[in-house]
């Protein structure tokens, strides 16, 4: 399994509240790994939850899409997430390509869900976005 903590985030208080539970978004993204790839993406869900700047890294791997997300937990109701889509995406798709460069060959979708106050999802990374980012 690869290790996957990345180091872009940053938090602020502000008062709110935030849901407890983590059913991912919805996505139209259905990859197309196979059977030895998806058995080794299923070991993230039972990795534990890792520190992150004050807050807390999970990972959910949906098989029957082939899909890996990455979340950021905040750990106080009252915090806020002070980064913008637009910048996340443009700083981590190059790392997910990169690390995950043959993975998304085959077929994975990587996305990142920033939960919480102010939190959001990002568009999902495949190969093709990775394709488009070479060529830009």
């Amino acid at each position: 399994m690869k290790k996957f903590l990345l180091p872009f985030a940053s938090v602020a208080l502000l008062s709110g509240c935030m849901s407890t539970q983590l059913v991912p978004p919805p996505t139209d993204f259905v990859g197309s790994l196979s059977d030895e790839y998806k058995a080794e993406f299923m070991k993230f869900n039972d990795a534990p939850s890792r520190p992150f700047r004050g807050g807390m890294q999970n990972f959910q791997f949906d098989q029957e899409r082939s899909l890996l997300t990455v979340l950021y937990r905040l750990p106080n109701p009252r915090w806020y997430w002070n980064v913008h889509k637009s910048e996340v995406e443009k700083d981590l798709f190059p790392y997910v390509c990169n690390e995950f460069d043959h993975e998304l060959e085959q077929g994975l979708g990587v996305r990142y869900w920033y939960v919480g106050n102010g939190g959001f999802v990002t568009d999902v990374v495949t190969d093709k976005t990775c394709i488009d980012l070479n060529q830009g």
